[in-house]
């Protein structure tokens, strides 16, 4: 990862300092699992589930998508998703449901930002 890529990715919200101590200062392989995340199903699975009213698969997406977030130093879309999770446990269906156009805008802006 270059200077020039990692000051993007941060200007961009991403805590790329914290995500280079989870991965032992190892830049390459952060830059897999940012491409990992390109690619990661969750996202998918959380949208599918809401749509298709299945509270149950769509608690386990966002749980896999607040994780992933926070691997990589999505701070934000981590922090969003932990709150949809937060809605869903509390039994606010309606309430995390609510939530996915921010959700969606978020995870769009990120992968543009991880393809940049």
């Amino acid at each position: 990862m270059d200077a020039t890529r990692k000051e993007r990715l941060k200007a961009a919200g991403i805590n790329v300092d914290g995500a280079l101590e989870r991965f032992m200062g190892n830049a390459g392989m952060l830059e897999r699992y940012f491409g990992r995340f390109l690619e990661e199903k969750s996202y998918a699975a959380l949208a599918a589930a809401v749509a298709a009213d299945d509270a149950a698969a769509a608690a386990a997406a966002v749980h896999t998508l607040k994780s992933v977030c926070g691997s990589i130093g999505c701070d934000h879309m981590q922090a969003l998703a932990l709150a949809q999770e937060a809605k869903m446990r509390a039994g606010d269906w309606p309430g995390a449901k609510a939530m996915m156009p921010e959700l969606q805008e978020e995870y769009d802006r990120v992968c543009a930002v991880l393809r940049g």
